[in-house]
Formats: structure tokens, C-alpha cells, sequence
């Protein structure tokens, strides 16, 4: 009898093991799978009304699926990851409508002269990178500002005599000169002085079309291949998630491409055409590239230098260099005939101009083109325009491409170029916002810094780290936060033809987000010196975190 009883105890147990895993096998297979890849949730996304309610966002394939509010009790809804945010402040990802990202990759390759305060301490730098790579044949940098200096005068090819057997070119901070030695100027037969279409040697000093005197040597494929992942891991740091590039050779944006389709750099870039024939030639021939990442479509051209090297081409000579007008690197004829070539091949054409006289003549070209048709041309910088050519800006064709941290850079010397009367007009972003209803906004790293946070308070406060002036320069041409935001996301966005797939937040966009510890809204709480990045995310992946 207690045999049977012990038999009959092991059978039951043996039914009720079965039936229960039966049983949680039906259940499981009847529990829907998580509609989402990735939910983010206990953020704010902030606005000018206040901080806002608790949020979540639900990511599928990349891309935002749906959106929704958290309530006291709530929980968000269920994923294949859920990543609690912590009461941050989400942005749409920040995008940079103007940079230079194999030149910032560059930058970390060379001797770094940005914010040296004397022409002695760019030699002290050159002087510790060429210790630090004794075998170096070329020494190559960036960054110098002799606005920045004492003297405030140009460096000459003398300064640089103590550096023997080596061949060194320097490009000033907005790219628009280089400073050379002697056995650079012997290498390629450069005279101390001359004056060319486009350009000037002042004794060492290569100015705008003049830096085409020297061949620099030749960067392999592998070294920009490292310096761009090293680029990357910076943009991101810094909660940038897409940028223009403002001009690339076809092998350039050719090595882009190529890391892209690898799935090593995943930030989109909408890379500009540089305007030379063989690089128009090989997108004539080839055609546009339009990937998930990459944009080809568009030419950068120059029409003028920069201000700080008094290339820059004004209407009425330089304040502090009397029939000086600037330096005007494409004529009115072959703008136009450059306008239409780009308008056969569907191209978008952007144009460097920053000077009011540059500026008046683009604005003039540009103001022939069709308002049917989406042509979206770009006038990059924008710097300095006679009030009354900001009607131009109505056409629905012209868009401003402009960089705020251009005015707080410049604010120091602008009036010793420009002289207080036209300073008046200069940097007139307001003006051209309420013109045009849109704006893009960019940093032109690696020529400002690349933190898009320097952008913001720049369009907003339009003052230095130091906070002055106190009022702000040119105050009246402050943007509000929202205006700015705008900028710096859909205008960006809108200003390479991306709008529909990122720059918002909202369903079928990208999950593209930037995460700051802030609501730049409040312009009591902000504070720039404390306001952080806090994550970075990529098609709904973390790409940084603080």
C-alpha cells in the first residue's frame, strides 16, 4: 500500500510538472513580442512654455515609432530595452549646418595654434611638435589669429627662421592664409611680395588664392580613415548627430563613403562638391550619391575671403586700410555661369560670401532663380550686408547658412575693419530670419569650435564665455531660443534637403536626439559654463554618454 501511495504521489507531481510547463508555454507563445526596439522614458522635452511632463519615446528600427506622456504612476510601455533618461532634457539631435569634418580630423593630426594669445606662443608650439616628431619633413598647423596678438600685425617668413630643414606651412584660423617659412617660398618659387587674380604674398604670408602656390604633401587613404573616427568620437561628445561638410574633393568624400558603408562612421553627412572642374566632371559623369548617410548633391563655391585677413570684399574700402576692397575670388560672370551649370545638373549650389559687396552680388544671381521650383541655393556666412539687400532673402530659393560664433570671434576687431557705421549692419541674423522665416545655423568648425553649444548662446545672448558685453554685440540682432533651436535642427536640416527625415521629433523621423541637463528655453536656469551633454543618440542608439 505505501508503494502505491508513493507511485501515485510521483505520477501527480510528473502531471502537474507537465501541465505547468505546458501551460507557460502556451502563455508565453500567446504574449505579444515588445512593438519597440528601444523606449526611452523620464525625460522632458522642454519648450518656451516650461520644462514639460515626463516623456517616452518609442523606437523601432531606428526610427521614432510613438510618442507619449508619463503620469504620476506610469510605466513605460514595454521594449526590447527600456533606458531611463533621469529627468533630462531632450532635443532633437543637434545638427551642424556648416563644418569642415576632414579638416577638424586634420587638426588632430597637427600642430594646434587656436587660441595662442602671441606670435610667441605659436612658435613655442611649433617648436614642442617638431621635438615631439623629430622626423617630420613638413610641419603643418592651423589656428593662428594675429587679431588675437599684441601687435595685431601679420606674421612674416623671418619669424620662422629658426626652424631649419623643415618645411613649414600654417593656415590661419579662417583658413583664408597661410604663413610659411623660407624653404617653403624656395621649394615652390614664391616671392616675397606679389598680387594675383584672387590673392597676395605679403613677405611669408600666402593670402586666399595665393595658398594654391603650395603643394602640401598628399594624405593616404588610412590616415583619413583614423582621423574620421577620431572626428566622430568628438561630434557626438559634443551632441552633434549630422552636419554638412562644406566642401570635399571627390577622393574625400569617396573615403566617407567608404567608412560609412562599413558601418564604422554613422553620423549622416551632407557633403558638399568642391568647386574645382575635376570634381564638377566626376559628379556630372557619375551622378549624385544619395545614401541613408550620405548626401552628394550640392557645390561649394567661394565668392569672396574673410574678414579677419581683409579678404573678405566690401563695398566701400577697409576702415584700417584705406582702396583696400577686399579680394573677390569668382566674378559676377563666372558666379552665373557656375549658377547654371548647377542648375542642369540639379545641383544645389552654396556660395561663401561675406562681405556686403560679395554678399549684394550672390544675393543679386540668386534672386534670377525660379520660385517654383525646390532649388534650396545657400549663401554661407552672410556676415556683412547693406540693410536694405535683406529683401533678397524673401525669395523662397535663398537660404542663410550662418555661424553665430563668427560674430562673438570678430566682435573684438570687427569695428577697427569695418568701421562703427557699416558694424551697424554686420551680422544681421535677426534681419535675415524675419526676411527669409528660416535660417541654418552652424559653427564652421574647425575655424570656431565645434561645440554647437557655443552656437546657441552665441545666436542667443551674443556674448563670450566671459559673458560680454553685457548687453550682448549688436543686441538687436539676438535670435530667441526658440528661433535658434529651430536653426540648429529642422533649418539645419531643411538646408540639405533632409527636413522629412530628421531634424524633429516626431513619428517617422529619424531617433536622432540630443540629451542635455538643461532646458535652454529657461533663460533663468540655463548657464553656459555648466550646461553639458548628457547623451548622445544615434537611430535610437547611444552613441555618447557623459
Amino acid at each position: 500500500a505505501t508503494h502505491l501511495n508513493q507511485m501515485r504521489n510521483l505520477s501527480h507531481t510528473l502531471i502537474r510538472f507537465f501541465v505547468y510547463n505546458l501551460l507557460l508555454v502556451t502563455l508565453s507563445s500567446c504574449m505579444p513580442t515588445p512593438t519597440y526596439d528601444v523606449v526611452f522614458y523620464d525625460m522632458k522635452t522642454p519648450s518656451s512654455e516650461g520644462d514639460g511632463p515626463r516623456q517616452w519615446i518609442g523606437i523601432k528600427d531606428g526610427i521614432i515609432a510613438s510618442l507619449g506622456t508619463l503620469y504620476t504612476d506610469d510605466n513605460p510601455p514595454s521594449a526590447n530595452e527600456v533606458i531611463d533618461l533621469s529627468g533630462t532634457f531632450l532635443y532633437p539631435g543637434l545638427i551642424d549646418a556648416h563644418g569642415h569634418l576632414f579638416g577638424f580630423a586634420e587638426m588632430l593630426n597637427m600642430v594646434n595654434l587656436f587660441g595662442a594669445e602671441s606670435k610667441e606662443e605659436c612658435i613655442e608650439r611649433i617648436a614642442r611638435f617638431i621635438q615631439k616628431n623629430p622626423s617630420s619633413h613638413w610641419i603643418i598647423g592651423r589656428g593662428w589669429d594675429q587679431n588675437d596678438w599684441p601687435s595685431k600685425e601679420f606674421p612674416s617668413v623671418e619669424d620662422l627662421n629658426q626652424f631649419e630643414g623643415v618645411k613649414i606651412y600654417l593656415t590661419r584660423v579662417d583658413g583664408h592664409a597661410a604663413w610659411v617659412n623660407h624653404e617653403v617660398m624656395e621649394a615652390f618659387d614664391i616671392p616675397i611680395e606679389l598680387n594675383m587674380v584672387g590673392g597676395s604674398v605679403l613677405n611669408g604670408i600666402l593670402i586666399d588664392n595665393a595658398e594654391s602656390l603650395v603643394d602640401l604633401p598628399e594624405r593616404s587613404a588610412t590616415f583619413w580613415r583614423k582621423s574620421l573616427l577620431r572626428a566622430q568620437d568628438s561630434l557626438v561628445k559634443y551632441g552633434i548627430t549630422a552636419m554638412t561638410d562644406a566642401g570635399l574633393s571627390t577622393k574625400n568624400i569617396l573615403i566617407l563613403d567608404s567608412l560609412q558603408e562599413e558601418g564604422k562612421f554613422s553620423l549622416f553627412v551632407n557633403a558638399m562638391i568642391a568647386h574645382t572642374e575635376s570634381d564638377l566632371q566626376y559628379f556630372e559623369e557619375h551622378g549624385p550619391i544619395l545614401k541613408n548617410l550620405l548626401r552628394v548633391q550640392s557645390v561649394k563655391a567661394y565668392l569672396d575671403g574673410a574678414l579677419g585677413s581683409r579678404g573678405a570684399l566690401l563695398r566701400a574700402p577697409y576702415h584700417d586700410l584705406p582702396e583696400h576692397y577686399g579680394l573677390p575670388l569668382l566674378a559676377p560672370e563666372e558666379l552665373d555661369n557656375l549658377r547654371d551649370r548647377c542648375l542642369k545638373n540639379n545641383w544645389q549650389l552654396c556660395v561663401h560670401a561675406i562681405g556686403d559687396s560679395a554678399h549684394r552680388i550672390l544675393l543679386k544671381s540668386f534672386y534670377t532663380l525660379d520660385t517654383t521650383s525646390d532649388l534650396r541655393f545657400r549663401v554661407e556666412h552672410a556676415q556683412i550686408m547693406t540693410p536694405e539687400d535683406s529683401v533678397y532673402y524673401s525669395h523662397p530659393n535663398i537660404v542663410a547658412s550662418i555661424q553665430p560664433t563668427h560674430a562673438t570671434s570678430d566682435m573684438y576687431w570687427a569695428e577697427t575693419r569695418l568701421g562703427s557705421h557699416r558694424l551697424k549692419h554686420a551680422y544681421s541674423f535677426k534681419r535675415i530670419l524675419n526676411a527669409s522665416g528660416l535660417v541654418a545655423l552652424g559653427t564652421d568648425f574647425p575655424i570656431e569650435h565645434i561645440d554647437p553649444l557655443h552656437t546657441f548662446f552665441a545666436a542667443v545672448d551674443r556674448t563670450d564665455n566671459n559673458n560680454w558685453p553685457e548687453n550682448g554685440f549688436l543686441a538687436h540682432q539676438k535670435l530667441t531660443a526658440e528661433q535658434t533651436l529651430r536653426g540648429m535642427t529642422y533649418g539645419a536640416a531643411y538646408s540639405a534637403f533632409g527636413e522629412s527625415d530628421y531634424g524633429s521629433i516626431k513619428i517617422g523621423q529619424k531617433a536622432n536626439f540630443t540629451v542635455l541637463n538643461q532646458n535652454l528655453f529657461n533663460s533663468q536656469k540655463r548657464d553656459r559654463k555648466t550646461c553639458k551633454v548628457e547623451h548622445t543618440i544615434v537611430s535610437g542608439n547611444i552613441v555618447y554618454s557623459r
